[in-house]
Parts: structure tokens; C-alpha cells; sequence
């Protein structure tokens, strides 16, 4: 049986005025996600993909500068 990859929203955060929405990528029923991706929600960039862990606002701050 083959498991299918599954991105879920787990989180939007408001980040120095602006916010981000943090995706996570699993694999079939996993719970814990494989990797993260950010996005900027006003422009729907994405900033980092494949991120191994859930970032920090801190984290994010840096991406941004």
C-alpha cells in the first residue's frame, strides 16, 4: 500500500505586521510533519520550503530581512 503525501495549514503567524502561513508535509497518516513551508499570505510567496522543523517567529524575522 502506498502512502500520499498530504499538506495541511498548521498555523498562520503574525510576524512584525505581516503573516505567514506555515504548511506541513506528511506522509500518509503521519502525525508529525516530514517538513514545513512558509508562505507570506499577501503576496502568497513562499519563503522557505522544505524546512525541517516548525519555525520560530524569530526564525521567520531572519527570513524576511
Amino acid at each position: 500500500m502506498q502512502n500520499e503525501a498530504i499538506t495541511r495549514t498548521i498555523a498562520v503567524l503574525g510576524v512584525d505586521g505581516e503573516n505567514f502561513e506555515v504548511d506541513g508535509h506528511f506522509n500518509g497518516d503521519e502525525r508529525k510533519a516530514r517538513w514545513y513551508t512558509v508562505k507570506k499570505l499577501s503576496d502568497g510567496r513562499t519563503f522557505v520550503d522544505h524546512l525541517p522543523t516548525f519555525p520560530s517567529h524569530e526564525e521567520i524575522r531572519k527570513m524576511v530581512s
